[in-house]
């Protein structure tokens, strides 16, 4: 595969040198060579209109007096040929970033999650089985700041559906039962529901707990469905 050349031609540059850091250093030098040499002809080129008239003759009429600073600047304050390498690497800049595959993705709102830290939680347990069977989802617990809280255990309330039927909250086991949670660490934690035989087809609700944390809980949504024989 063809490399750049030192001259500052990208022509030669492979496209997926943009997912390698070092091509992406390399690719960098070479566009910016090409937009200086680019801008440096675009103001040659009006420099010899404004000289020699569109017709490569000398003006016979004087030229008109010469615009400002304030008429030639952009929004930002740059004159001259400055807006024209701002709006070049605005727009390298944009496809770089949009091509770059290392960009983490914000992870999902829904994601069950208890912050130490903030005393909040965010999104909610889902949970799906069959009677008889098991479901398992996962919660995550961040502890952002520097101190150590030591172990810390999860509990779930018995899950209710609106008719009264119940699922025990012994059918609802951690794994691991117990987190350290040191400074500046995050653990994640299975929860598995096991749905005996004979609970009717529903939705379960509950409540998922912290020992010792009592501003920090989560609702917990479990989904029985039928046994398709």
């Amino acid at each position: 595969m063809d490399r750049a050349t030192g001259d500052g031609n990208i022509n030669d540059l492979p496209w997926a040198s943009v997912f390698d850091p070092a091509a992406n250093a390399r690719a960098l030098s070479a566009i910016q060579a090409e937009g200086f040499r680019a801008a440096s002809e675009l103001v040659d080129r009006f420099v010899r209109v404004a000289t020699n008239g569109f017709n490569g003759k000398d003006r016979s009429a004087a030229s008109a007096a010469p615009l400002t600073n304030d008429q030639r600047a952009d929004l930002f304050g740059a004159t001259d040929i400055e807006p024209l390498i701002r709006s070049w690497w605005s727009m390298i800049g944009q496809f770089l970033l949009g091509a770059n595959p290392r960009i983490p993705v914000p992870a999902s709102g829904d994601a069950a999650a208890l912050d130490f830290s903030n005393a909040e939680a965010n999104g909610r347990l889902d949970l799906a089985a069959a009677a008889p069977g098991d479901a398992t989802a996962e919660v995550w617990l961040h502890n952002r700041g520097a101190n150590d809280l030591g172990d810390v255990a999860l509990r779930c309330s018995e899950l209710l559906a609106h008719d009264g039927a119940a699922i025990p909250s012994a059918a609802v086991t951690f794994d691991p039962p117990v987190v350290a949670m040191p400074g500046r660490s995050s653990r994640g934690i299975a929860v598995k529901a096991d749905v005996p035989e004979g609970v009717q087809p529903g939705i379960y609700r509950g409540v998922l707990l912290v020992a010792g944390h009592q501003e920090l809980w989560l609702p917990v949504v479990l989904t029985v469905r039928s046994t398709v024989l």
